[in-house]
Order: C-alpha cells, then sequence, then structure tokens
C-alpha cells in the first residue's frame, strides 16, 4: 500500500478556506492604511529617515502608528499654535535668516 506525502506547512491560495482568506486581506487593508497615511506624513514633513524606515518595515502597522501619534503629533501642534498666533495678531509670517541668532 502506498502512503500519501503531503508536505506539511504549504497551502495554496486554493486551498485555504473563505475565512482565512477574509483574515489575510483585512490584514493587507489594514496595514496599506496605515502604511499609506504613514508615509504620506513622513514625505509631507520632510522626513527622509523615518520614510525610509517606515517603507521598509513591516510591522503591521504598528510603527507606522506610532509615528503618526507619537512622533509627529508635537510637530503638528507647534506649527498650529504659530499659525493661532499669527491670525490673532494679524501680523505677517517672519521669514528669518539662517545667521540670527
Amino acid at each position: 500500500m502506498k502512503a500519501k506525502t503531503q508536505s506539511m506547512g504549504t497551502m495554496s491560495w486554493r486551498d485555504m478556506p473563505p475565512g482565512g482568506k477574509v483574515v489575510i486581506g483585512a490584514v493587507v487593508v489594514w496595514s496599506l492604511a496605515w502604511k499609506g497615511a504613514s508615509l504620506w506624513r513622513a514625505a509631507r514633513n520632510g522626513s527622509k529617515p523615518w520614510f525610509v524606515t517606515l517603507l521598509l518595515s513591516n510591522t503591521l502597522g504598528a510603527l507606522d502608528a506610532i509615528y503618526l501619534f507619537a512622533v509627529d503629533r508635537p510637530h503638528r501642534s507647534e506649527h498650529r499654535v504659530e499659525e493661532a498666533i499669527l491670525a490673532a495678531t494679524g501680523e505677517p509670517e517672519q521669514l528669518a535668516h539662517s545667521d540670527e541668532t
């Protein structure tokens, strides 16, 4: 009697149950949404080291969320405070020279 040999651990997409496909699809959408938002924000802020780190990492959105909510948040709040002060005083934005102290 000849026994079938089946390799354990490998499963094709066709052999996967429908629930597994839904879970994988949800994880991909979740990860892409976080990655897109964090890469867009890092590029907009001109933060090349963060952009490269976020582009090359795959942490299912964890590092992307850390960047969006912890690293970038102080930068955004400082910018909002400055805009509010300029709007309240009616003064134009001061474009300082790089050699000023």
